[in-house]
């Protein structure tokens, strides 16, 4: 069955507006509640999985590894072969799909015999936004 629902709607905007970032959760539920459309978690989730198993969204585990967060990618962004940087103040993802990162994976590979395969691979950081408010 493939049906859009209002929640499931208001959902995949939530989740477009903001794909320069990771969301939880519980953010989505609370965009959700100002929006007057309160949804049930089971929803959220189950939804969840299906934009991940469409390849929508890529879901992340968190860095204290105790939630997950997501981020909407339209599917042929090709995320699944590039490694991405999250800023842990904001939550900013930034999708490394240049050049150099192939220069990279080959050196990985010719000097030290190692096979990079990215999966979703993250560098956790701070972005330069952050760094600029940081004193």
């Amino acid at each position: 069955m493939n049906y859009r629902t209002n929640n499931r709607t208001k959902i995949l905007e939530y989740l477009m507006e903001n794909q320069d970032r990771t969301v939880s959760v519980n953010d989505i539920d609370e965009y959700m509640k100002s929006a007057d459309c309160p949804v049930n978690m089971t929803t959220v989730y189950r939804y969840l999985e299906k934009l991940e198993k469409d390849g929508n969204v890529i879901r992340y585990s968190a860095e204290t590894g105790n939630r997950a967060l997501y981020q909407y990618v339209n599917a042929d962004r090709n995320c699944e072969n590039h490694l991405h940087l999250k800023c842990g103040k904001c939550n900013r993802i930034i999708h490394l799909d240049c050049h150099f990162m192939d220069e990279i994976s080959r050196h990985i590979s010719m000097e030290h015999g190692f096979s990079v395969e990215c999966r979703n691979s993250v560098i956790y950081g701070i972005c330069s936004d952050c760094q600029n408010t940081v004193k």
